[in-house]
Formats: structure tokens, sequence, C-alpha cells
């Protein structure tokens, strides 16, 4: 089409890659988790978490949950560095607060996404869903 490039857009711009997207929504996401826990851990309570002590702990591990369960915002509280790395999520203490109904929701959520990947809209869509979060907290 006219004024249209192999890159997709007018400039002649790469457009990001899925991984890019990713990566971005990512820092805006767990930016949004710090804020809505208050910047306190999930699973030992410790608050005013900041620098590398704040961190976003998956309750089903980012390794194996799966691109729904990585944003989820169930599956994802902030933590402090030592439940997150040192106890490895606190996993009991995590599914005790979440509570069976949630953990088997997260599972279930697990085993029917398995292998799903995300459009590069849906992850724009993302992004601007929770930069907007951002901007309102």
């Amino acid at each position: 089409m006219k004024g249209e490039h192999k890159y997709g857009n007018k400039k002649g711009k790469k457009q990001k890659t899925t991984a890019k997207l990713k990566k971005e929504l990512w820092e805006i996401f767990r930016h949004w988790i710090y804020i809505r826990d208050n910047f306190t851990c999930f699973t030992c309570g410790k608050t005013n978490l900041s620098g590398v002590n704040c961190q976003a702990g998956h309750f089903i591990k980012a390794s194996v949950c799966g691109i729904e369960l990585n944003f989820h915002i169930d599956n994802i509280h902030t933590q402090c560095s030592y439940c997150n790395l040192f106890l490895d999520g606190n996993q009991y203490i995590y599914g005790i607060k979440l509570g069976k109904k949630i953990v088997k929701e997260l599972n279930d959520i697990k085993l029917a996404t398995k292998g799903k990947k995300w459009s590069r809209e849906e992850y724009l869509e993302k992004i601007a869903y929770y930069k907007e979060l951002l901007t309102q907290s």
C-alpha cells in the first residue's frame, strides 16, 4: 500500500518484537503490582520494600506457568527477595494466603492455556491498559 514500508509503519522503523513487548509489559506490570500491594511482601508482610528487595513473585513459577499466568494478577504478588529467592517463593505460605479456590483456578488456567502465545496486539493492549492504571495510581 502507498506510504507503507516493509516494517509495517510509515517511518520505516522496525516494529518491536514480541519478546521486547513482553519485557516492556513486564516492567510496567510489575510496577503496578508493587503499587497494588503497597510495597509489602505478600508472604511475610515485610513493608516498605524497595530496590532489589522488592520483587514480583509468582505463585506458579514463571518458568512453567505460561503466558496467561505470567501476567495474571492472582498469580503475582510483591515479595521481598528473601521470600522470593531464598525461600523459593515461600510457596506454602503463598498458597495458604491465596486460598484453595484461587490455587485451583490458577492450576486450571495453567492446564487450559498450555502452549498459548500472545499476539503483538495483545501485548500492546495490555501495555496500554497497565500504563493507564499506573497513571491513575
